[in-house]
């Protein structure tokens, strides 16, 4: 290559990625992101998962990677009229088209030239097919090598082929007969060519949803149909690019409508898509949003969001630059370019600095017949006086007391803390004593507190131990898609609902307790998910445990009862109590959702104590409660509880659950031990179910550049690492006989996601039976 071409190839491709910047990197971060991280390559896997919904979310992969290839590369025409109705020139639509064309088919930009931006539209998905055929055969680099070759040959063959006037003769025949007539027939023509290629496009998605349909049961035969469709859609997308930048602008007028129609088309499938997914996020209907992938819910949304920053911001200023260029024109007012730069600034601050949904923790007016406040709580030691008392038949007895922590770690925690227990209780130590019956706490962090929610239900709505049908039902409740409500609420789903709480509260005076978001619609899904693996009990007996009041299933024996006021112990010690470790944004401290007096042991916030004093009419629901506690960043939101702050998850402060089980522990010994003439004596045991080998040596940490990005991670890797490690250890060097403390760990490496797979809970109810 000469020194002057490769310097007009370096100009070019230096001018394409300046003038195309952001949606480049908008557009690629979904694909990279999956690329990069090994819970994105688990996600494609889970796309040819037997029996799921892959057949579904294949066609509408498709379609979303086309949106967003048609969102980079489209020319903007619905932006020609918000131009000239802002402005208010009556100018002819067609001469700034005509201008546009330029810019976006890489002619010339302001006198510099750049690569038709076809060849980056396409790349988001170039990655993702990448990405797709790595995930299937992760030890076989060569195949994805070779995949990315072949696409490349095919795209050189379609070029080659253009350079002979050789255009796909499906494209060039529905183009054919949209353009033969009188040219001021040019609006229905192309209404009537745009609407063939739309049925053409989706019957092709129909085609390939039919196919998935028959392959749904054949992992095989899905993993092909993904590679195959992908490997064909980015052609034929390419293809049809080059046809259109080639052969639709020979004819600017009829172009002109094509290109419209095509906009509204896009644009009208995107809100429509919007609309769809919001009320499958909502209501549920027509189906759960967790049965589409969240790569389809990501790149819809990053479509979206590209598509109307083009029309109404890049567009804005590409129009004006057209426009004071045309001759014999008044140069556009100088306000009009600042303004939108402006806009463009707003809606950073907007989305990045200043949510529209204000996050306030989820609440609910309290029947006054059954309002619960702070003070009835009994103290720590005062509650476990009377839950032994509850236990001992025989004074000369040693009673055991099992103080259990469960450490963070997404649904992985959530299904091995359940499966422990369960396990745990299965293994009688005498004929009439469980596990179960003497579990005396539960402290749990981030995914174990959703497994011990799950564990507190079957116990406090009596459902029947079934070891062997745990594995099943823990599919049912863990083995779906909790990422996709998240994604959707993270980028579209929660602005809209705090739109409406605010436009509904002013308007009918009559605003909810608290604006909808992301993670009011993860516990919606948590209970459905506990509904869907209990048919046996009623979806009223369900939401009465998990949507009312945290302290209900304590103070009340039965839902019917009232509620005793004459003396608070008289508390239900049936259940363990249960634990929740959140952590606070604005301070960093602990958190705690105590049934007990948390003052009387804990140095942790006390969460319950706060919620009652500030909303004292109001009840906090036992689910949201679990929700403070596995809020992770970005895929929960932070809610915001009045007297304390915003509540992250308690990983952040420690990860293991062990510093509250500490404090539990250190305060009922020496409770113990100031009343040596009890007449039954107590043996104390912590049990640290952890989803980690906490044991396992550490292997050298090699040299790294130092970086901001190492910064970060090692801001990040201190609560999640370095507190849990520190808790756990303690908690197993300050138990001392008579107690004794151990751990129940998994010994097997099973991903870190809320997204689990059917055969990630198989290997750990495989782990959990080698357990001796």
């Amino acid at each position: 290559m000469k020194t002057k071409t490769f310097y007009g190839f370096l100009l070019k491709l230096y001018n394409t990625i300046k003038l195309n910047l952001f949606y480049m990197l908008l557009s690629l971060l979904v694909p990279v992101i999956l690329w990069k991280v090994q819970v994105g390559r688990d996600i494609v896997v889970s796309l040819a998962e037997p029996l799921q919904h892959g057949y579904l979310n294949v066609p509408l992969l498709i379609a979303s990677f086309s949106l967003l290839a048609l969102s980079n590369w489209a020319i903007p025409v619905l932006a020609i009229d918000v131009w000239r109705a802002v402005t208010r020139r009556h100018v002819n639509s067609q001469s700034l088209y005509t201008g546009l064309i330029a810019l976006y088919n890489g002619d010339s930009v302001e006198g510099k030239q750049q690569f038709p931006i076809r060849y980056f539209a396409s790349l988001p998905w170039v990655v993702f097919l990448y990405v797709t055929v790595t995930a299937f055969f992760p030890t076989k680099a060569f195949v994805g090598i070779g995949t990315l070759i072949l696409l490349i040959a095919g795209i050189f063959l379609l070029d080659w082929q253009y350079r002979k006037k050789r255009v796909p003769r499906l494209f060039q025949r529905l183009w054919d007969n949209a353009a033969d007539g009188n040219i001021g027939a040019a609006r229905s023509k192309a209404l009537r060519y745009v609407a063939s290629m739309t049925v053409l496009f989706l019957l092709f998605l129909a085609l390939i949803g039919f196919i998935g349909y028959e392959l749904r049961s054949s992992r095989l035969g899905l993993t092909a149909l993904i590679i195959g469709a992908n490997f064909i859609g980015i052609l034929a997308n390419y293809a049809y690019m080059k046809f259109a930048e080639n052969v639709d602008v020979k004819n600017i007028g009829l172009s002109y409508y094509v290109s419209k129609y095509i906009h509204i088309c896009s644009l009208s499938c995107m809100l429509l898509l919007a609309v769809l997914l919001q009320s499958c996020n909502g209501g549920g209907w027509p189906v759960e949003i967790g049965s589409f992938s969240p790569i389809f819910i990501l790149i819809t949304a990053i479509s979206l969001f590209l598509f109307l920053s083009d029309v109404l911001i890049t567009a804005q200023l590409s129009i004006t630059w057209v426009y004071n260029g045309l001759p014999s024109v008044r140069p556009i007012w100088v306000w009009y370019n600042p303004m939108i730069r402006l806009f463009a600034l707003g809606f950073v601050f907007l989305f990045f600095f200043n949510s529209i949904n204000s996050h306030r923790i989820r609440k609910q007016p309290a029947q006054l017949s059954q309002a619960f406040t702070a003070d009835m709580r009994p103290s720590l030691t005062a509650y476990f006086d009377r839950w032994a008392q509850d236990r001992v038949k025989n004074p000369a007895d040693t009673l055991d007391v099992y103080l259990v922590s469960g450490q963070g770690g997404g649904s992985r925690a959530a299904v091995w803390l359940f499966m422990a227990m369960n396990y745990l209780d299965s293994l009688k130590s005498t004929p009439s004593s469980r596990f179960a019956d003497n579990v005396f706490s539960i402290s749990t962090v981030s995914g174990s507190t959703s497994g011990a929610a799950m564990y507190l239900a079957d116990r406090y709505l009596k459902v029947p131990a079934q070891p062997t049908s745990v594995a099943p039902r823990m599919k049912i409740l863990y083995a779906r898609n909790y990422l996709s409500s998240s994604f959707w609420g993270t980028l579209i789903g929660d602005g809209f609902e705090g739109i409406r709480y605010e436009v509904f509260g002013r308007l009918w005076a009559t605003p909810q307790a608290f604006p909808k978001d992301r993670n009011y619609y993860f516990q919606q899904e948590e209970i459905r998910g506990y509904a869907d693996a209990t048919p046996s009990l009623e979806r009223e007996a369900i939401n009465g445990f998990f949507t009312t009041d945290y302290l209900r299933p304590y103070v009340l024996p039965h839902p019917d009862q009232p509620r005793p006021t004459d003396d608070p112990l008289k508390f239900n010690t049936a259940l363990p109590l249960f634990f929740i470790n959140s952590a606070i944004v604005e301070t960093g401290q602990r958190g705690v959702f105590a049934p007990v007096n948390l003052s009387s042991f804990s140095l942790g916030t006390d969460l319950y104590a706060l919620f009652k004093h500030n909303n004292p009419d109001y009840d906090i629901p036992l689910i949201a409660c679990v929700n403070q506690s596995q809020a992770f960043p970005v895929i929960n939101a932070y809610n915001y509880l009045d007297g304390a702050g915003r509540l992250i998850d308690g990983g952040i402060y420690e990860n293991s659950g062990t510093a509250t089980t500490l404090e539990i522990y250190e305060t009922l010994r020496r409770h113990i031990n100031s009343n040596p003439d009890a007449p039954y004596k107590v043996r104390l045991v912590c049990i640290n179910i952890v989803n980690t080998n906490m044991d396992a040596a550490k292997d050298n940490v090699r040299f790294r550049p130092a970086s901001v990005l190492n910064t970060l991670t090692a801001a990040f890797q201190s609560p999640f690492g370095g507190h849990e490690q520190f808790s756990y250890r303690n908690i197993l060097r300050r138990v001392v006989a008579p107690d004794t403390a151990y751990s129940f760990p998994l010994d097997k490496p099973v991903p870190l996601t809320r997204m689990l797979q059917s055969a990630a809970i198989d290997t750990m109810y495989v782990s959990l039976r080698a357990m001796k």
